[in-house]
């Protein structure tokens, strides 16, 4: 079944969930997959409801953590994901999505602190790098965020995003031509232009936050 696609996925354990609620592989199973169709909402609802019985499942931590984290509930996904963190020391997608929560709430040294303990064993995780990058555009330090954003950029798995927060921090620099040109690799012209624009608005100070930096046409 973990072949097929999502929604075959999620009417599968869900129908298993269903059937034995207090089964943690198909109540795991099934708010993965619901959270791979986008039902970030059902999908708290069932890792809420399976915790109730198992509140010490790493998985289920995760998965509710990180949903909470896209829903837009930063502050609750926070809770949660410190909890998934002792119950899971070892996933480091934990801890990255709990640097980001931190820095949505607006605590951006606890963020940079837990993105270099990631760092720390993944010196290369892109995302990582990318997100620290940002995290220091936040606080004052563009030109540290550029050396993390290129490191991140120059990695075989980078993407899109982080060609486009380099480019950002390159502009919150002033330094626009390449970051046009950085741009120009994913986006058509006109959103190009858009971006510069938007980008330039970053050099007043009061605009530098953490919404405000993740609004740039991707």
């Amino acid at each position: 079944i973990r072949s097929q696609d999502p929604i075959t996925q999620a009417t599968f354990w869900g129908m298993e969930f269903e059937r034995s609620p207090g089964d943690m592989e198909a109540a795991v199973e099934f708010v993965g997959a619901l959270r791979a169709i986008g039902s970030e909402q059902r999908a708290q609802e069932v890792a809420s409801q399976a915790l109730a019985m198992a509140p010490n499942n790493a998985e289920l931590l995760s998965h509710l953590g990180k949903s909470l984290l896209t829903s837009g509930d930063a502050n609750g996904s926070v809770n949660i994901l410190r909890r998934a963190m002792v119950a899971a020391p070892d996933d480091l997608s934990i801890p990255v999505a709990l640097g980001v929560a931190y820095d949505q709430t607006g605590r951006h040294r606890e963020a940079q602190a837990t993105y270099r303990k990631v760092l720390a064993q993944q010196p290369d995780n892109t995302a990582n790098l990318s997100n620290l990058g940002l995290s220091l555009a936040l606080t004052g330090e563009p030109e540290q965020a550029e050396i993390l954003l290129r490191k991140a950029v120059a990695q075989s798995n980078a993407t899109a995003r982080e060609r486009q927060n380099l480019a950002l921090v390159l502009s919150v620099q002033g330094k626009f031509d390449e970051a046009r040109k950085l741009s120009a690799a994913d986006l058509p012209d006109d959103k190009v232009d858009a971006n510069i624009e938007y980008f330039r608005a970053m050099l007043t100070p009061k605009s530098r936050n953490y919404t405000a930096l993740r609004g740039s046409s991707e």
